[in-house]
Formats: structure tokens, C-alpha cells, sequence
């Protein structure tokens, strides 16, 4: 096969803080009229107010010292997310969830116990306007990068244009709303919006979540280009030392200039942070009992089963524990079929397929129960289907229903049944007759295409050896009516290319989605980004109602329509069968050296403990001790 590069919780109302309406149309003049508020919020009023002194979860003293040492998975090749050459990029440099980014400061950072809140980090104020033609933003005094230079508006304008007309498409396409950057004055700007994106409510969360970058350092570098030259930041950690592709050791930034801001405080208290890489889910789970690294996030049922009642556990300085969590969940790895791929264009071919897998089966015999059983795109969440279609997302589908299924309007969409003891007769002969119907028959015990006699085969690629297991009993049910079958976990820098490049038949990809998912939709699942490269869109997804639908997401203002948008959203994915929907994770399963202060809180939307822990002397010194009584 040759490879192409083509892909190298609710919603409650929306709470605009705004300016007067009579100044939504015309012109804004400096810095006249605008009324800057301390956040934006989807959902309710900010939970926070303006004279906050800190998010309630963390721990506002919490002391500065001692080491984090955490996993990387597979390898890195670079420092730069906006270069428009595939890479990865190291852990701590993301450009869409600025707590999991230590180099840069973000306009705006998010609260992890409100769904969709968002409050100043650099920028001391935001503003839209009530037509939304316009977002503008007051950044801070006092801001500076960590070679002393402050931190300007001249920066914050030369981010965004830089983002949108010469960074990677993930980073630019969400910015190609901003028609315009002005600034006002000397802490000022303001971001003209297009036209058609005036009622796209997200949008101010997506120019405010983006980490901004020194002019003076990038302006004499290619952007566009990887490096592994340690960039200029400003946020609370720079880059210590590193081996490409192996490890990168992070340090705080002990004058961090935002060190006592209100969303700061308490958060990012380690001296030190260590990133180890991984190829091999088993030597994450071996690394993290030889105390090579200090917290994992066991996500292989097998291991966390049966691999953790060694010594430290059973003497307590070991802890294993299971962290519920209130994010929406979405799938866990589900297969999905290259739709470049003839064979896999037909409706009637991606339905048998599906009916041949057995989640509750492979749930019980390969995964001890350690999933749940996922049938939303939004799972865990009030944004996905169930039942049968509300009058709201008729009103949606209907214009569509000579191009959708019937059933999608009469019945609910199921899993295929299971008693989950045991091969379903029904579910294959059902496979059997539909592949019959789409042209494919068994022929002396192969799948064959009835005219012209090719064999059905079925190239998986996996992203790691575990879940190539968790899919054999399927790959076996496949091989059980014809279809030849190739199954292989490569190299996680191979697998990536693999997926971006259209090089397989069938590969799986994790979805998490946004607790208010907008662009990211686009992303995964729009018709444009199958022709984009390095998109996300990796099954080349080219359908024009799912495309309506998503804008109909990101062009919901309150909550009625955006949980309509929604649910027919996901409805209509999974009645097109364009992925095989089963594994769905119930929370989080943490393993960790009892070493950390650890703030009380009810459950976060993600774990806390790179944010918002700190090293414990005493709890450390337990832990010591403890091993080297059981290595006596």
C-alpha cells in the first residue's frame, strides 16, 4: 500500500462578557468604552469572581521543591508545535491546554472544576462583542520573558498572526476567523472576527487558550521549521537538559513573573520535572515500580490487575487508586476503517464489521471489566445521543433524511447484542448477509468480491502491543468469515506516520473531546480536513451532513441548540459506522510513590498532579525508608 502525506459536561447558556451594544458595529477607538472582565464563561457565570485569590483545589501554599519524574510515550524530535513538518513535539509544549504547557504563558488558563471557564493568565481582561465581531484582550503589566525582556503587546499581535498565516494546520486553522489584529494601546488588542463566525461562542476561548511567543527570539528563526534549540519562554519552567527522543528535564523558574497570580497560586510547585520516554507499555508499568519514575496512569487492565500487589504497596508507600473524574470521556481507542479504501465506502460493509465485534465478550475475557461500554462519541456526558431522536434534533435531521438511514429516526442505536459468554450466531449471519449485499461471499472459506474475486483482507495498525491484544478475539472473528487479517503494533513514531500518511486499512485513535467541543469536530471529523495535511482526520471522513451538523455546534448560543447540535452529531456518526465504537474509560487509575502533598478536591476535569502537588519532605522520607527496609 503507498502512503500519501495528507494528515502528517453541558452546556447551560453561554456568558458573554461584553462591551455596550452600541459599540458591537461600529469602529473601537483605542481604549474608549471597552468593558474588560476577569474571564469567559460557556455554561453558567463563572463559579470565580473578580477578587479571587486562588481556584479552591489547590493548595495556596503549597511549598516550591523536589522532583516530578513522569513518561513520555515513543519519542520526540522537537521544540516547536507550529512547524509545518510532522514531528513530536515534547511533552510540556501543548497549544491547546495551556496547564499541560511549562514554557509558555496563554492569554486566558482554565479552571479544572468548572466545564467551560476561563480566566485571565496574561491577560488581566477579555472582551467580546455582544455580536461577537469582535474579541479584545488587556494584558497585564509586569509580564516578562525569562531573558528579563518584557513581555509586550507587540508579542501578543505577532502570535497570532504568525499562528494563523504560517503555523501547522492545527494551530492555524482554528485562528483563520481573525480577520484583523489591532492594537489599541500599549497593553491593548482587539481580533476582528469574520462574518460567519460572529456566533461561533468558542472562539474566544480558542484565541485565549494559545501560548504566546517571543517576537524578539522567533523573528530571527523559521517557525515553520523543528528545532531542537531550547526556545525563549515565559511561563513558569524552561528547558534544563535533554537527549533528543529520550528524556527532557524541565526546572522552575524561580522568578516566574506569574508565580501569585489568582490562577497561578499554589499550581506548578516542583523544582523539577523529568520526562522519561517509553516505547512499551510494560516498561512504563516496570519504570513506575522501580521507582524510575514517581506517577503513571495505568491504562492496561492486565497490569493494574495483577501487577501492583508487590512489597511498597503492601507496606504503603506505594499508593493505587482510582480517580473518577467529570470530563467528558468520549471513546477509548476505537478501531476505524481508511475510507480512501474502496472496499470500506460502502455502508453496508462498515455494519458488518461492527457486527462482529463483541465488546462485552473482550470487556470480561481480555480486559477484566476494566472498561465501560461506550455508545456516544460524548460518553460520559449529557452531550451525546440516546434513544430515539428529540423534536430539536429532528428539526436538525429531518432536511437530511433522504440521506441518513431510516433507523437513525426509528430505533435506538445498540451495540450489537451480547451475552458476552460466547459467539452471537445472529450477529454473524447478520455480518454474512450484508456483506452478501454489498457483493462480498465466502468462498471456500474466503471473503471474496463476487465480480471480480479479490479477497477481502484487513490491514490493522495498532498504537501500542496492548491494544493489538484487546482486539484479537475481533481480528479472530473477522478470520472466522474470510476476511484475511494483518495485525501489528509499530514503533509509535511509525504508527503516527502510518496514520497521517493513509498507510493501513484499519487503525484506532483516541477521542476525548473538549467539554465543549467546537473546532476539534472540524478537525477529526470535517470533510475539509481529509484533504488537509496533518489533520486529525484520519479515517478521511468526507460527509457533507456531519459537516452541517458541526456547524450547527459551533453556531449554537445557548444550551437547546447546542445540546441538539450534539446529539445529532453523534447520532449520525455512529449510524454511519465509520468507527467501532466499545471501549470507553470510566476514570482515571492512578499509581504513584507516596512522596506528594496532594490538595483536596472533589473530581477535576484531568488529573492534578503535574499542576497542582507538591514534594513532601517527610512523606518522601517514608518512602526512602520503606525501600531500603524492604531491600534488607
Amino acid at each position: 500500500m503507498v502512503g500519501r502525506c495528507r494528515h502528517a459536561s453541558a452546556v447551560v447558556g453561554v456568558f458573554l462578557f461584553g462591551v455596550p451594544a452600541a459599540l458591537a458595529n461600529g469602529p473601537v477607538e483605542g481604549e474608549r468604552g471597552i468593558d474588560y472582565r476577569h474571564g469567559y464563561a460557556f455554561l453558567t457565570e463563572p463559579k470565580y469572581p473578580a477578587d479571587f485569590q486562588h481556584f479552591d483545589y489547590v493548595n495556596p501554599d503549597a511549598p516550591k521543591g523536589g522532583t516530578l519524574r513522569r513518561h513520555g510515550t515513543g519519542s520526540w524530535d522537537s521544540f516547536n508545535p507550529a512547524a509545518l513538518r510532522a514531528a513530536q513535539v515534547v511533552a510540556g509544549l501543548s497549544t491547546s491546554a495551556p496547564h499541560a504547557n511549562f514554557l509558555y504563558d496563554s492569554l486566558l488558563t482554565e479552571a479544572a472544576d468548572e466545564p467551560s471557564a476561563w480566566y485571565g493568565r496574561l491577560a488581566e481582561g477579555i472582551a467580546v462583542a455582544p455580536d461577537g465581531a469582535w474579541i479584545a484582550f488587556k494584558i497585564r503589566s509586569g509580564a516578562r520573558w525569562h531573558d528579563g525582556v518584557p513581555l509586550t503587546i507587540e508579542d501578543v499581535a505577532y502570535t497570532y498572526r504568525t499562528y494563523r498565516d504560517d503555523a501547522t494546520s492545527t494551530i492555524s486553522t482554528p485562528l483563520k476567523p481573525i480577520t484583523d489584529i489591532e492594537i489599541l494601546g500599549p497593553r491593548e488588542i482587539l481580533f476582528r472576527i469574520a462574518p460567519e463566525a460572529h456566533g461561533d461562542a468558542l472562539l474566544p476561548i480558542r484565541v485565549g487558550q494559545v501560548p504566546i511567543l517571543p517576537k524578539h527570539y522567533w523573528e530571527t528563526r523559521d517557525i515553520t521549521k523543528t528545532t531542537v534549540e531550547p526556545p525563549l519562554g515565559s511561563g513558569p519552567y524552561r528547558i534544563k537538559d535533554f537527549r533528543v527522543g529520550r528524556w527532557i528535564r524541565w526546572e522552575r523558574v524561580s522568578d516566574y513573573w506569574g508565580r501569585d497570580l489568582p490562577v497561578m497560586r499554589g499550581r506548578f510547585n516542583f523544582d523539577i520535572m523529568k520526562f522519561d520516554y517509553f516505547s512499551d507499555d510494560r516498561v512504563k508499568t516496570e519504570a513506575v515500580k522501580g521507582d524510575v519514575i514517581d506517577f503513571h496512569v495505568e491504562n492496561v487492565p492486565s497490569y493494574w490487575e495483577n501487577d501492583y500487589d508487590f512489597p511498597p504497596f503492601r507496606a504503603g508507600v506505594f499508593k493505587r487508586e482510582w480517580l473518577p473524574v467529570k470530563q467528558p470521556w468520549g471513546l477509548w481507542w476505537p478501531v476505524f476503517w481508511n475510507l480512501d479504501q474502496p472496499r470500506f465506502q460502502d455502508i453496508r460493509v462498515r455494519e458488518a464489521l461492527y457486527m462482529l465485534y463483541d465488546f462485552p465478550y473482550i470487556n470480561r475475557v481480555i480486559l477484566f471489566g476494566f472498561y465501560d461500554h461506550g455508545h456516544s462519541f460524548f460518553h460520559n456526558s449529557t452531550m451525546g445521543q440516546s434513544g430515539l431522536p428529540s423534536e430539536d434534533e429532528l428539526e436538525l435531521l429531518e432536511p437530511f433524511r433522504d440521506q441518513l438511514p431510516e433507523r437513525l429516526f426509528t430505533q435506538p442505536f445498540q451495540a450489537p447484542p451480547s451475552t458476552g459468554f460466547g459467539y452471537n450466531r445472529d450477529n454473524i449471519e447478520r455480518a454474512v448477509a450484508l456483506f452478501r449485499e454489498a457483493g462480498w461471499a465466502i468462498d471456500d472459506g474466503v471473503m471474496r468480491n463476487v465480480e471480480t474475486g479479490e479477497p477481502f483482507t484487513v490491514d490493522f495498525v495498532f498504537v501500542a502491543a496492548t491494544t493489538l491484544r484487546a482486539y484479537m478475539p475481533y481480528i479472530q472473528a473477522l478470520n472466522r468469515v474470510g476476511i484475511e487479517t494483518t495485525g501489528r503494533a509499530p514503533e509509535t513514531s511509525n504508527w503516527l506516520y502510518r496514520m497521517r500518511t493513509g498507510a493501513f486499512d484499519s487503525g484506532v485513535q483516541n477521542y476525548v473531546p473538549a467539554n465543549t467541543p467546537g473546532f476539534e469536530l472540524e478537525s477529526r471529523f470535517g470533510s475539509a480536513a481529509a484533504d488537509a495535511d496533518y489533520s486529525l482526520n484520519w479515517p478521511n471522513i468526507r460527509d457533507p451532513v456531519l459537516d452541517a451538523l458541526i456547524l450547527k455546534v459551533q453556531a449554537a448560543d445557548n444550551a437547546r441548540d447546542f445540546y441538539a447540535a450534539t446529539r445529532a452529531f453523534d447520532r449520525v456518526l455512529l449510524w454511519r459506522f465509520y468507527f467501532v465504537p466499545g471501549m470507553a474509560q470510566p476514570g482515571f487509575r492512578l499509581v504513584y510513590w507516596d512522596k506528594f502533598g496532594i490538595p483536596e478536591s472533589g473530581p477535576l476535569l484531568h488529573p492534578q498532579h503535574i499542576e497542582n502537588w507538591w514534594w513532601d519532605d517527610a512523606k518522601a522520607r517514608h518512602v526512602a525508608d520503606g525501600i531500603a527496609r524492604l531491600g534488607d
